[in-house]
């Protein structure tokens, strides 16, 4: 009887591995969207206060929720995508104005792809703030993800 419900419960973890797998949205708005997110496009170099150096127009998917760094990291890689670094969200660093000019006013508290060492990720908050070291990535949840 034992090898019965070990059998059973392989066969139960095996289509829980399977339904969980890696999916891979289109990389859209619509397909942000079908996964609960929020789509983003980066500010444009033509837009006022940006320059070819500091603003990409490039496009992220915001996760719905707010997560620790490792579960920020789990959640792009589920919809076939990756942390956004600190380059992707604000190129060349600082604009003249002292800000992330690429992503100002767009997102939230958002967690990136750039680790810092055993327990720390860079994050950023979209009102400008350049992308800070935070403590914490195992368990501050406070953030969300931000994928490429």
């Amino acid at each position: 009887m034992k090898i019965w419900k070990l059998a059973f419960l392989g066969a139960i973890l095996s289509i829980s591995t399977h339904v969980w797998s890696e999916t891979t949205i289109p990389w859209t708005k619509e397909g942000c969207e079908s996964v609960k997110g929020k789509w983003i496009t980066a500010h444009a170099s033509t837009e006022d206060g940006c320059d070819a150096a500091h603003c990409n127009g490039r496009n992220f998917c915001q996760s719905p929720q707010t997560m620790n760094w490792w579960s920020a990291l789990i959640w792009c890689k589920s919809i076939g995508r990756e942390l956004a670094t600190t380059e992707d969200a604000c190129p060349n660093g600082l604009s003249s104005g002292n800000t992330c000019a690429n992503l100002k006013g767009k997102a939230g508290w958002v967690w990136l792809g750039t680790p810092l060492g055993g327990s720390t990720a860079y994050d950023l908050h979209s009102n400008g703030g350049f992308p800070s070291g935070h403590y914490q990535r195992s368990y501050a949840a406070w953030h969300a993800a931000l994928c490429k």
